[in-house]
């Protein structure tokens, strides 16, 4: 757990990704729009017992999120949004371009040439890794407040980032930037999303480059290490 003032990050992790352990940060800002806690992102399903586990050593609850935001319409940022809506009354909120996806999420259709040339990975665990993503089920999210980018959340301003995913977006309140998948930081170095989990490549490397044009102190990515900039 990672603690920067009122943003607390949950690490939590996704074992047999493509051969590899995925985290997943997840990040929660003391108030929020409505109050309570900002939820930026919530985890694959199944993640809400070890998120609620965190909540408590904290003094917090499920119950005590009242805004999600979610970057993107991906399993492992979106699978618990409606849960957390029903159990807390929660703020769902996505970019308008996001909300055919999370009503209707897409299977997954990778080509494993692709996979192969960046992760490097035998066909087994490429097949193994895509069977079991494409298996994930979770209930689909319903969008309270449809985002376009330039709208203030607790202080955060939303970014459309799109490339990733069309409706992508990212946070940023001057000193935290919450970039969600637009940039990734294994081992700490910031890179752009992978290719083969791209919509748009081409506009994702963009999106990568105009945030990390920005000032920041903390880059939080949903994938890799915080990155403190001096």
């Amino acid at each position: 757990m990672v603690k920067l003032n009122r943003v607390r990050v949950i690490e939590l992790v996704e074992p047999d990704f493509f051969g590899t352990t995925l985290n997943h940060n997840i990040v929660m800002v003391e108030g929020g729009p409505s109050g309570g806690i900002m939820m930026i992102d919530t985890g694959l399903p199944g993640y809400l017992d070890e998120i609620s586990k965190y909540l408590d050593a904290w003094g917090f609850s499920l119950e005590d999120i009242s805004d999600v935001v979610v970057t993107h319409w991906h399993p492992d940022h979106s699978g618990n949004a409606e849960e957390i809506r029903r159990i807390s009354k929660a703020k769902v909120y996505a970019h308008a371009d996001e909300e055919e996806y999370l009503l209707h999420p897409r299977r997954f259709d990778l080509p494993y040439d692709s996979v192969k040339e960046e992760l490097g990975i035998g066909e087994e665990e490429f097949q193994e890794t895509l069977r079991r993503i494409n298996g994930i089920s979770f209930h689909p999210v319903t969008v309270d407040v449809k985002l376009k980018g330039g709208e203030n959340l607790a202080g955060f301003k939303v970014i459309h980032v799109p490339g990733h995913t069309p409706g992508h977006i990212a946070l940023h309140d001057g000193v935290v930037l919450v970039t969600g998948d637009a940039v990734r930081a294994p081992h700490g170095e910031p890179s752009p999303p992978l290719a083969f989990f791209s919509w748009d490549y081409v506009k994702a490397l963009k999106s990568f480059k105009r945030l990390l044009s920005l000032p920041f102190r903390y880059l939080i990515p949903y994938h890799g290490e915080v990155v403190e900039r001096w």
